[in-house]
């Protein structure tokens, strides 16, 4: 029994594969390579240099939109505002000092108590406290942003030279190069981040399965400026780069970080994800003074310039205009394979273009891989030796409009384009990738896919045509549409049983699956709840409109718990507020009469063709033909019309319904039914009341708590 297949393909998709692939002036952007941006150039069209000595001022924003700005120089800190722009975009506020006084008592019109000397460097938690690191004093001290006074001083045996805030959490930077968290925690904790001497900036960012990163730029604004990421262990060389802000990692998309240069020099941006960093569009940043960048509440980057605040914006991008990717050995594992059709997935705007090289051998000993990728290992990159002696030309791409069943759509702005492999037989196949650009516009290349050992159709032919070389070398490529277009007919009917399969169709066939069943999609539900319910159709239909039936529906739609209460279940029960509760007892002989009606007599004239008069309609609750959903979630507005629609197009004729959720709140009298629709325990936290912004018994606590003083 053989246990290698024939045929088969080979692909080149993702970040795994392109991170193993050589890299010639492109970059890989997640999982798409691109040509890598152009160099930086400064306004006067020389690169700049120099190393910057302006200092440091460490900005901070706090949860309420106000930011702080140190002046270590005058020792002083100013505040701004943030939200507020002019109509040209520019911020409008205008810096106030935020005084700071000493906690203790005045005398002689002096306060007592010492202030900070040289706040160098900022820092704000959720508890409205500002953090302000005094290399001068070796403390850092807490300020209560609202009654601005100082709470709380925080000596260290170093001076601290940075402080960063992620959430409630707060970590200083001290000067021999180790990092302490000061919040949420009664004392200073050392972290367990390794101590770098020499780092002089911080910032610290929420990791996405949980806990926190850590990046330090060790000698700031020289040439041989360096960003070690703490948690990693590694390090990456930014000259002249003079403070970083870093965003929350995303679990798809990694950890974005802003590096800043020196003034007048566009900001960098790099995302880290699977620890490798891609270089992203920079952004511009005119007239920054160097001292500092901070995250603004809607994740710009905001910097200080003489004019006041300023935020960054995104700068044009620029490529340089050629570049390579040199594929690694792709391994059919068989000698003198000959290799069939290249499909690739790309991007390729006007003026940009993609072209292919095509190299095989029948064995890997070779020890000058380009650029060193894959020494050593099974997937070696092409031979730089053959790579010089190589004088063929380049092949092109052919874009393929047509759209391919049961396999899906590129992504956005993506094509399929493929051409013949025009290699020797060999049992190994290296692909380069060249591309050309502009300085605006760059090719984006995702994945490439090759097919092997090609068509067999020069066998159905007579061997007088195709028994010299030169023959059979055209035919096999003249014949490989009509044989690529056969492969394509032979898949699709290979896989028609996917389509009468909810679990494994294709998304784009789910409606016409549905159809067989009578069941109508909406576009607001998930393919997962489109295929459940595709697969319970059946079942549901046979009690659709009962109780079991809507309760089963709602809880695919909105995968949660689904309580359903019919009103006539509970008459003559307790209600609190109700005040007819007790004219309808259900007790035979004492408040319940067969066949009369039950509650206020006028309410008889319902059950008739022509109601009273004067009849307001506004309580139901004593008919059968009322019900109340109870979705043990909190949805959202689209959410909850998706769910509404299921319940009017699958509910019984001439009935009403009541859809509550989580979030909905008690109503006593309404819907308050414990241990069915709420549940009686501990509520969230409140936050403090702000003058002006709070109202009351809405969420918020008047005042706050003072910190201990005997523990500072």
């Amino acid at each position: 029994m053989r246990l290698i297949p024939d045929s088969g393909l080979r692909i080149l998709r993702g970040t795994a594969h392109w991170q193993l692939c050589a890299l010639r002036d492109t970059a890989r952007v997640d999982d798409v390579v691109m040509l890598a941006p152009a160099a930086a150039v400064a306004d006067d069209g020389v690169a700049a240099a120099g190393p910057f000595a302006g200092g440091y001022a460490g900005m901070v924003f706090d949860q309420h939109c106000r930011l702080f700005h140190p002046r270590p120089e005058d020792g002083k800190v100013d505040s701004v505002l943030w939200g507020e722009t002019t109509s040209l975009g520019v911020h409008a506020g205008t810096p106030q000092p935020f005084v700071i006084t000493a906690a203790g008592t005045e005398v002689d019109g002096s306060v007592t108590g010492e202030l900070p000397q040289r706040p160098l460097a900022l820092a704000a938690d959720s508890a409205d406290y500002l953090y302000l690191a005094d290399p001068d004093s070796k403390a850092v001290w807490l300020v209560d942003t609202w009654q601005q006074e100082v709470a709380r001083r925080i000596e260290f045996a170093h001076a601290p030279v940075d402080l960063a805030g992620c959430g409630g959490d707060v970590f200083v930077l001290l000067a021999d190069g180790t990092t302490w968290q000061l919040a949420a925690c009664a004392e200073p904790l050392r972290t367990p981040w390794p101590a770098l001497p020499g780092a002089e900036r911080l910032a610290v960012s929420a990791a996405a399965r949980g806990g926190h990163l850590a990046w330090v730029l060790e000698r700031a604004g020289q040439f041989d400026a360096a960003l070690h990421a703490l948690h990693l262990g590694q390090s990456i060389t930014l000259p002249f780069c003079t403070d970083i802000a870093s965003e929350a990692e995303h679990p798809e998309f990694g950890a974005l970080l802003v590096v800043a240069q020196l003034p007048g020099d566009n900001f960098l941006r790099l995302r880290l994800l699977g620890n490798q960093p891609t270089l992203l569009p920079p952004l511009l940043a005119p007239h920054y003074d160097g001292r500092g960048i901070a995250l603004a509440p809607d994740c710009r980057i905001a910097y200080w310039t003489a004019q006041g605040l300023r935020h960054a914006a995104p700068a044009r991008a620029q490529y340089r205009q050629r570049g390579q990717v040199f594929a690694f050995a792709l391994d059919s594992e068989h000698d003198q394979t000959p290799w069939g059709r290249l499909v690739v997935e790309a991007c390729i705007p006007v003026g940009t273009g993609i072209r292919f090289r095509a190299f095989t051998r029948d064995d890997l000993e070779f020890a000058d891989p380009i650029d060193g990728k894959g020494l050593g290992g099974e997937t070696p990159v092409l031979s730089q030796h053959t790579w010089d002696s190589d004088a063929r030309a380049t092949q092109a791409l052919f874009r393929d409009p047509s759209p391919r069943p049961l396999t899906p759509a590129p992504a956005d702005g993506f094509a399929l384009y493929d051409a013949p492999l025009i290699a020797l037989p060999g049992r190994y196949l290296w692909l380069v990738f060249e591309f050309t650009g502009t300085r605006s516009k760059s090719p984006r290349l995702r994945s490439a896919r090759v097919e092997y050992p090609g068509h067999d159709l020069l066998k159905k032919l007579p061997r007088t045509l195709w028994r010299e070389a030169a023959a059979r070398d055209f035919l096999y490529r003249y014949l490989m549409p009509p044989a690529a277009l056969l492969d394509e007919w032979q898949a699709v009917a290979g896989d028609r049983h996917r389509l009468l399969d909810s679990r494994i169709a294709p998304e784009s066939a789910l409606s016409w699956l549905a159809s067989f069943l009578g069941l109508v999609l909406d576009a607001c539900w998930a393919p997962a709840v489109q295929r459940q319910m595709i697969a319970e159709a059946a079942t549901l239909f046979r009690t659709r409109g009962t109780l079991s039936s809507l309760q089963r529906m709602v809880e695919i739609l909105t995968g949660a718990e689904v309580v359903i209460i019919e009103h006539f279940r509970l008459r003559g029960g307790g209600v609190v507020g109700n005040p007819h509760v007790n004219a309808s007892q259900a007790v035979l002989g004492v408040g319940y009469r067969v066949g009369g009606a039950i509650g206020d007599p006028r309410r008889q004239a319902l059950a008739s063709d022509k109601p009273a008069a004067g009849d307001d309609f506004e309580n139901f609750d004593d008919f059968a033909h009322r019900f109340t959903v109870s979705v043990v979630a909190a949805l959202d507005a689209p959410q909850l019309g998706c769910v509404r629609r299921l319940l009017e197009l699958h509910k019984p004729a001439h009935t009403d319904f009541t859809l509550c959720t989580a979030d909905s709140g008690i109503r006593a009298g309404l819907g308050a039914h414990l241990g069915i629709s709420s549940v009686i325990g501990k509520s969230a936290g409140f936050a403090a009341g702000v003058l002006g912004d709070a109202v009351l018994g809405a969420g918020t606590l008047l005042g706050r708590p003072e910190l201990d003083r005997e523990a500072t």
